[in-house]
């Protein structure tokens, strides 16, 4: 009998790179779900008066203008992995601040 010589296969990866970036970038780097988040935070808020509404809009252009400030000033510093959560904490840090603010000077308009 013959023997027929077959070459050893190498064990396959079950994910290749293309496929786990497919996998992980949306956890990581492009994360669909905080962007869109981010883009309405301005607009859940909704009003019947215009004394309300121009306070609301000058709440969101006093943090709109703050944290491009400091993410400007940050971000040699921070790391690109982590960008798009110091990004989310500072905005979130800067809109509770303003609040606090609201509820303090300006209950009406809080309520």
């Amino acid at each position: 009998m013959s023997e027929v010589q077959t070459a050893a296969k190498q064990p396959t990866q079950l994910l290749g790179k293309k496929e786990r970036r497919l996998l992980t970038d949306p956890f990581n780097d492009n994360n669909p779900i905080t962007v869109q988040v981010l883009g309405i935070c301005s607009a859940l808020a909704v009003t019947v008066a215009v004394k309300n509404a121009l306070v609301m809009s000058i709440a969101v252009m006093v943090v709109t203008g703050f944290a491009n400030l400091i993410i400007s000033l940050l971000r040699n510093t921070i790391p690109n992995r982590v960008r798009m959560i110091v990004q989310l904490v500072v905005i979130a840090s800067l809109v509770s601040i303003v609040e606090m603010i609201l509820h303090a000077f300006q209950y009406d308009v809080y309520k």
